[in-house]
C-alpha cells in the first residue's frame, strides 16, 4: 500500500525482508526472463493487493509474470507507438 507522509512524500507499505522467499521463488520462476528487484516486489505485491493494477512500461514482461502462479496481473501501460 501506499501512504503519502510529510512534504507530501509517497511511502511504499512493503518490507523485502519480509516476503523474502516469496520473491526468491519468483527470481528462480522467472530466471530466463532476468527479473530485476522491482519487477519481482510489484509482481509480490499484486498478490499481496489483488484489486489494484501495476503501473508499468515493461509490458513485455508483465504480460508474462503471473501472480499466485497463474494469474494474470492487471495492468497500466502507456499506448505503445506505432
Amino acid at each position: 500500500m501506499i501512504s503519502l507522509v510529510e512534504d507530501g512524500l509517497l511511502q511504499v507499505a512493503f518490507d523485502c525482508s519480509e516476503n523474502f522467499s516469496q520473491l526468491r521463488e519468483l527470481a528462480q520462476r522467472y530466471a530466463d526472463r532476468k527479473p530485476d528487484l522491482a519487477d519481482l516486489c510489484l509482481v509480490r505485491m499484486s498478490e499481496l493487493y489483488p484489486r489494484h493494477s501495476v503501473i508499468t512500461i515493461d509490458e513485455a514482461d508483465f504480460r508474462v509474470y503471473r501472480r499466485n502462479k497463474r494469474e494474470v496481473i492487471p495492468l497500466i501501460c502507456p499506448p505503445r507507438s506505432n
